[in-house]
C-alpha cells in the first residue's frame, strides 16, 4: 500500500508544481520564471522540485504533454466521424476541440509567449497530424499519400483558426468559432454533394 501512496502524493505534488507554472505564466514570460518563482508559488521547497523535475523546461514538457494528451482526445472525438473522403455533413455537436481550447484558455496562453511558442506549436501540430492520421488511416479510402497531404493540410486550417482565436484573446465565443469551422467544412462537402 505504501508505493500506491507514494505514488498519488508524487502526482499531486507534480500536480502543483503544473499549476504553479500556470499561474506564473499567467503574468510572466516563461523566460523569466525561476525554479524559485515555482517553488514560492506551489509552497514547497527546491528539493522537493528536484526530486519531481531536472529543471523549469522539463516541469514545462509535463504540462505540455498534460495537455498534448488531453487535446488528442478532443481532436478523436471532434473529427473521428469526418475522415477525408466523407460525405457526410459534419455535425456541430461532435465537434468539442474548441470547447477543450476555450476550457483550457489560461493554459494554453503559453502559445502567446514567443520564447517557446515554436517548440509548443511544433509539438501541438505533429500531434494532431499523428492522432488525425490513426482516426482517419482505417477509415479513408485513398492512397496513403493523398491522406498524409490532406491530413497536413487539415491540420495547418484547424492550427491557424486555434492559433487566430488565441491571439485574439478569445475575443469568439467557442461556439461562434465552432459554428465557423463546421460552416467552412460543410461547404466542401455541399458542393460535392450536389
Amino acid at each position: 500500500m505504501q508505493n500506491g501512496s507514494d505514488s498519488r502524493s508524487a502526482h499531486r505534488t507534480r500536480n502543483l508544481f503544473k499549476n504553479a507554472l500556470l499561474r506564473l505564466l499567467e503574468t510572466e514570460s516563461f523566460a523569466y520564471i525561476s525554479v524559485k518563482d515555482i517553488v514560492e508559488t506551489a509552497e514547497f521547497n527546491r528539493t522537493t522540485f528536484y526530486n519531481h523535475y531536472v529543471d523549469k523546461f522539463a516541469l514545462l514538457d509535463d504540462v505540455t504533454q498534460d495537455l498534448l494528451d488531453e487535446f488528442g482526445a478532443a481532436l478523436q472525438t471532434s473529427f473521428q466521424k469526418y475522415p477525408p473522403n466523407s460525405k457526410i455533413l459534419m455535425d456541430k455537436k461532435d465537434i468539442i476541440i474548441f470547447d477543450f481550447v476555450y476550457r483550457n484558455r489560461y493554459s494554453l496562453s503559453i502559445f502567446k509567449q514567443t520564447d517557446i511558442l515554436p517548440m509548443i506549436s511544433q509539438k501541438y501540430s505533429q500531434t494532431m497530424q499523428d492522432k488525425l492520421m490513426d482516426i482517419w488511416s482505417p477509415q479513408a479510402e485513398m492512397a496513403e499519400h493523398r491522406l498524409k497531404t490532406y491530413t497536413k493540410i487539415f491540420t495547418y486550417g484547424l492550427m491557424g483558426t486555434i492559433s487566430g482565436w488565441i491571439s485574439e484573446d478569445f475575443s469568439t465565443s467557442p461556439e461562434t468559432v465552432t459554428q465557423d469551422f463546421v460552416d467552412f467544412y460543410n461547404f466542401k462537402i455541399e458542393n460535392i454533394n450536389k
